[in-house]
């Protein structure tokens, strides 16, 4: 408890954490997933929930926590009867959906299970329960249900996390992003439509799980869009949306330089001399459009955290304008020869920009961030028209 929480206490002004701060908070516990199924006057219900846990073994019990307006809750209440399936880490669809409103169990395969409960065919577990105590806490109404009967399979779970669907990090994991990745920037995947993500899993050789995870940081990266019904599309990049992330980036550049500009100790403009160097283009004798861009997009990262803000680090990650350069500039639509100049044009800037910090100069700095966001603007436009309007 820090000291200013004490001197609230003891003067008797204790705030109350409102509803914003705590999900906020509680975000951070990173859960499993599972959809809570049951059947009541022959109608099936369903509703995807993260607030499930172990509670006994001897009985084995479990407790499930459902917001007194669910329907699916309102459900249980009346049956005394529910199923847990535990989602594995392929299965964020289902997720989405069973959050979602409609039919719910449209394209999904039930299984009856012994007490004649709905259960999801494909889940990583399934726990049918009989309930035993119900209690009401404050917005929810918490379900007491000893298991009765329960199957599980192989597999790894799906996971939550700040308002998320996600699973463990695996190697193959970060291999699929590379892979799904490249696949993107060269367009082999079609633009405009929405993946499957079996089709996508196929094509990479990877399980669904990992392609599904892959697509989810490359929709954080601007890349990949997702739809309302969850769905991933391959995002149409044109001039003007290309502009729109470009002038926000240098919108938190700018704001990035005001405030650091004359305030970095020896030890950070040292270390901002180093980042500056590893952005230098490597000679040889092709270049690699993708090892630029990913040092290019490290050392813009680094300058904004330069800052102290994490959260205006995040930001900038959304407005990733590299892969959105690569999008449209890449080796299929204008080469690599092409692209070397613009790679050193670019480190030039960042080496007067470095130099500007060292002089404490921040007339200089803007001018410099300026004058590289006009040229990628420029660069991105020509080669981006040259292909139609739109890649």
């Amino acid at each position: 408890m820090s000291v200013d929480t004490k001197t609230a206490e003891a003067a008797g002004e204790r705030r109350r954490l409102d509803s914003n701060e705590f999900r906020d908070i509680i975000g951070r516990f990173a859960s499993g997933v599972t959809v809570i199924t049951v059947e009541h006057e022959e109608q099936p219900y369903g509703t995807t929930a993260s607030a499930v846990c172990s509670l006994s073994l001897e009985p084995p019990m479990l407790l499930v926590c459902l917001n007194k307006s669910s329907s699916t809750g309102q459900a249980i209440a009346a049956a005394r009867r529910f199923a847990v399936n535990i989602l594995g880490e392929g299965q964020a669809d289902a997720a989405m959906c069973f959050a979602g409103k409609g039919d719910k169990f449209a394209g999904q395969r039930i299984v009856r299970g012994v007490a004649g409960q709905p259960l999801l065919g494909d889940a990583l577990a399934n726990l049918e329960c009989r309930v035993v105590e119900e209690v009401s806490g404050g917005t929810h109404t918490v379900f007491l249900g000893e298991v009765e009967e329960a199957t599980g399979g192989h597999g790894a779970p799906l996971a939550y996390f700040r308002g998320q669907f996600g699973r463990l990090e695996l190697k193959q994991d970060d291999e699929a992003h590379h892979d799904i990745r490249a696949r993107v920037h060269s367009r082999e995947l079609p633009v405009g439509e929405p993946l499957s993500l079996d089709a996508v899993a196929e094509v990479v050789g990877v399980p669904r799980g990992s392609a599904y995870h892959a697509l989810t940081k490359l929709s954080g990266e601007g890349l990949v869009t997702r739809t309302a019904d969850g769905r991933f599309v391959v995002t149409p990049l044109t001039v003007a949306s290309v502009a729109e992330g470009l002038e926000a980036r240098r919108a938190l550049e700018l704001g990035v330089a005001a405030s650091t500009v004359g305030r970095l100790s020896d030890e950070q403009l040292a270390e901002f001399r180093s980042a500056v160097q590893d952005t230098r283009p490597a000679p040889q004798e092709k270049f690699d459009i993708d090892a630029h861009l990913d040092k290019y997009a490290r050392f813009h990262e680094y300058f904004v955290g330069l800052a102290g803000s994490p959260a205006l680090v995040d930001l900038h990650r959304r407005v990733n304008t590299a892969n959105m350069i690569m999008s449209v500039t890449g080796e299929r639509a204008i080469g690599a020869d092409a692209y070397e100049p613009a790679a050193q044009s670019a480190y030039r800037h960042h080496v007067r920009v470095l130099e500007a910090y060292e002089a404490s100069d921040l007339t200089a700095a803007i001018a410099v961030i300026r004058h590289h966001i006009d040229d990628a603007l420029v660069f991105t436009r020509r080669h981006i028209e040259a292909v139609g309007g739109e890649v």
